[in-house]
């Protein structure tokens, strides 16, 4: 029986936990196939970078998962993004259903960004990088109804998505 693939996108270090809880819920609560770069779900070549498989198996899944926590992790060849970015921008691009999920510390902390975008001398305490709240300011201004969910509990994000998967599963069923 095919199974729905769901793409987990995230800094590995600082949200290795998350992943892992997501990973389980994904896998043992709902019966779908997470894919983790970290569990070897991504084949790897030899004819391209390792990030350009990321961005191949991202059109292999159905559903694209991001967590965006205060990390900007390892940079892209595609300046002046990371490789998670480019993920979810290959994701939007692709029009897979996207779910982003930012730390909520670091969401409440963009609005302090956004009052201060032109100040050059301001560092903030939840970002490592201040590209993190120009990437999110990008998603926010999409046109296409991708949610964005700030979180605070790792336990909030397997919820809000029970939620959504039942009602896009009950409007299939209509």
């Amino acid at each position: 029986m095919a199974k729905p693939r769901i793409f987990l996108s995230s800094t590995f270090y600082d949200l290795k936990q998350v992943r892992a809880d997501l990973e389980r819920f994904i896998r043992e609560h709902l019966g779908y196939e997470p894919v983790l770069n970290e569990e070897g779900h991504i084949p790897y070549g030899a004819q391209d970078k390792l990030e350009e498989y990321c961005y191949k198996e991202v059109g292999l899944c159905d559903i694209f998962v991001a967590i965006v926590g205060g990390r900007f992790g390892s940079s892209s060849q595609h300046d002046p993004y990371s490789v998670t970015q480019m993920e979810i921008k290959t994701a939007l691009k692709q029009g897979r259903q996207v779910y982003v999920f930012i730390e909520k510390s670091v969401y409440s902390e963009y609005q302090t960004y956004l009052v201060n975008k032109s100040a050059t001398s301001i560092q903030y305490r939840f970002v490592d990088d201040v590209r993190i709240y120009k990437f999110i300011e990008e998603i926010l201004q999409l046109p296409n109804n991708n949610p964005v969910h700030p979180f605070e509990t790792p336990e909030n994000i397997p919820y809000f998505l029970k939620e959504q998967w039942a009602g896009l599963f009950q409007r299939i069923l209509k």
